[in-house]
């Protein structure tokens, strides 16, 4: 397939700057897109449905808006994260070319979904509710765009995904549809089915599921569920031969990755426009992530002693790939994670405080556990502190970005790891401490995209990742970076 990545179509998908054409915007603002944004949205002209997939940070939400001034579409429908709807709202009115662009984000049920509105926002959440769903439906949309699209991931599909890729539910009100995400795999080349399906089928020559398993993944060792023959008990005393459903090792699971040269090939021909930070945005900083150790005390050894980590080691030794699809959540994992965050938590602190005397003025931090957030909010306060978790409204989401860009006073702002890492601009630091590392290696790398962004003016953007030496903590980061490389041969490799 190496032969096929000159394709002028595969080409295309790379292109830093547009052929032929390049998209309306408004020429009286500030903002001048990139003329990578213009070769993107060139790209998807071409097609009836496509995804945006440029690496995090690279402007994936203008160049869906530029789009729309492109097919001058007038009615609109935007699905994202929840955090996200106000700051659509505010791209909208910075890229669109409709005159007094009338924008309608859905923050609550209650508001129901406008008539009049050009641009309706709305959450991937909000979809469930009936009413909104219904009121939806009942409107043709010249063009749906899907922000983080990744939430289509799950490849068995679920409420979700049927909403939004059943023939008979969104895809028969739109018109046109478009994604971005920059991490469409966030672990697996299965989790892009779905959005294939939904795109171009014909892109893998419509195969099932099974077959795209088939093709794109070889044989390796894991547990299965499966009819299997029992003629002993517990005890090992013979009884009467049956079949039964059990979870046993097999080394004839599908779980190895392989044709990601096909995959990606197929990808950029027919419905992904990609490039990397490094090819589009020289005057950005290089990024890393530095794991660096924390001193063992003994509220760290009491954490590890928790019957969780034996299960989450023996889950990792049978199947690697379950952590690529987040089966290790049980509460005896969980409790496990939270009683080690919790005990690291005081070292952590030491270290942002560390930090912050070495003269770094904006620090990103995240973490996981409320309890774990909660100490740092209490310990960290005294440096100027802004906060969001999952609980945090919309408003107080984008007011506490705003204060942290903009206000000297604040330096640092802490998050769970899901609300922050999503979207957001946090191009005045430099720095991100990561005190949960997530066990998708995507998300790790989403938060650290938030200030590699256009704006950043440091000469560098680190990622500060601690861990425990020798625990499954650490071992955590080396499986993130092995799943890295098996997104990056799908995705980018040449």
């Amino acid at each position: 397939m190496k032969k096929h990545m000159t394709d002028f179509d595969v080409e295309a998908s790379r292109a830093t700057k547009p052929y032929f054409y390049s998209a309306p915007y408004p020429e009286d603002g500030e903002y001048v897109p990139y003329d990578y944004q213009f070769a993107g949205v060139e790209y998807h002209l071409k097609r009836n449905n496509a995804l945006f997939g440029d690496a995090p940070g690279l402007g994936k939400t203008a160049e869906c808006i530029l789009l729309g001034n492109a097919i001058e579409a007038k009615n609109t429908l935007v699905v994202c994260p929840a955090s996200l709807r106000l700051n659509w709202e505010r791209e909208i009115w910075r890229w669109s070319t409709q005159t007094n662009v009338n924008t309608y984000p859905i923050l609550k049920s209650s508001d129901g979904v406008s008539l009049k509105a050009d641009y309706t926002i709305t959450s991937y959440d909000m979809l469930r509710n009936s009413a909104i769903l219904e009121a939806i439906m009942d409107q043709m949309w010249d063009h749906l765009i899907l922000d983080e699209a990744h939430a289509l991931k799950d490849p068995k599909g679920n409420k979700r995904t049927k909403v939004l890729c059943a023939p008979d539910m969104l895809p028969s009100v739109v018109g046109r549809i478009t994604m971005a995400s920059g991490t469409i795999l966030p672990n697996q080349p299965i989790e892009c089915y779905n959005m294939i399906r939904l795109l171009n089928w014909d892109a893998i020559d419509q195969i099932s599921l099974t077959d795209f398993r088939n093709y794109y993944y070889g044989l390796g060792g894991g547990m299965i569920r499966s009819p299997v023959l029992v003629d002993r008990d517990e005890d090992n005393n013979p009884i009467e031969p049956r079949m039964i459903s059990k979870l046993h090792w097999s080394d004839k699971v599908r779980n190895v990755p392989r044709n990601l040269d096909d995959l990606q090939y197929r990808l950029r021909k027919h419905v992904m426009v990609r490039r990397l930070k490094e090819q589009v945005l020289h005057e950005l900083p290089p990024k890393r992530w530095h794991v660096f150790p924390l001193a063992i005390t003994p509220a760290m050894r009491k954490a590890l002693k928790h019957p969780g980590w034996k299960r989450a080691e023996k889950m990792y030794e049978m199947d690697l790939g379950a952590f690529d699809r987040n089966v290790p959540v049980d509460g005896a994992i969980s409790t496990a994670r939270r009683l080690l965050g919790e005990a690291k938590a005081p070292a952590v602190v030491d270290y942002i405080n560390e930090l912050m005397s070495e003269g770094i003025t904006k620090l990103v931090v995240a973490a996981w556990h409320h309890s774990v957030l909660d100490y740092m909010r209490e310990k960290l306060a005294h440096h100027g502190l802004v906060y969001m978790d999952g609980n945090t409204t919309t408003v107080k989401k984008q007011y506490a970005v705003d204060q942290f860009q903009g206000n000297a006073d604040i330096g640092i702002i802490l998050g769970q790891m899901g609300p922050l890492g999503m979207g957001w601009n946090f191009s005045v630091a430099q720095d991100v401490l990561n005190a949960e590392p997530d066990w998708v290696e995507g998300r790790n790398e989403q938060l650290l995209d938030r200030p590699h962004r256009p704006g950043q003016q440091g000469d560098y953007v680190l990622g500060h990742m601690p861990v425990v030496p020798g625990t499954m903590d650490e071992r955590i980061v080396s499986n993130a970076i092995r799943k890295g490389i098996d997104i990056y041969a799908a995705l980018d490799k040449q």
